[in-house]
């Protein structure tokens, strides 16, 4: 996630564009994208607006991966109703518990009972954590693929 700043102001600086008009043509406020370019985290809405107007993937984004290449991802914002399962099925391929996880990787073990019970989804940090080390894209988790 560190290369986020990087990759984004690459992928700003390649369309060329001010803000301002890179704001009219993605729907992302100008003030965000100077927000993002000094630092902060998108919420993970924003970042799937971002990977859908750059036609990347959320892995390429946040640095995953270095493969650009988008050719099946939906354009959509993200189908969440799957993302709870795919979790469930990760921990499970890699033979681990959700507390386990969670305390090998430093993330509160409630997370899961706040996704069940009240409809929250996790942000893109926790989307990376779990990502990088359960083995699978953000952009699978969050329903792109």
């Amino acid at each position: 996630m560190d290369n986020f700043v990087d990759i984004l102001r690459d992928l700003v600086n390649e369309k060329g564009l001010s803000l301002r008009k890179l704001e009219k043509e993605s729907g992302i406020s100008s003030n965000q994208y100077s927000r993002y370019l000094r630092g902060a985290m998108p919420a993970v809405d924003c970042a799937i607006k971002m990977a859908n107007y750059f036609n990347c993937s959320l892995d390429y984004l946040f640095g995953l991966t270095d493969k650009r290449n988008y050719t099946n991802y939906s354009n959509i914002l993200g189908d969440w109703s799957v993302f709870l399962g795919r979790y469930k099925k990760l921990l499970e391929n890699n033979k681990i518990t959700h507390w386990k996880f969670c305390k090998n990787n430093g993330l509160s073990e409630s997370n899961i009972r706040h996704w069940e019970n009240y409809g929250e989804h996790p942000n893109i940090a926790t989307l990376f954590v779990i990502s990088f080390n359960l083995g699978d894209s953000i952009d699978f988790l969050v329903g792109r693929l």
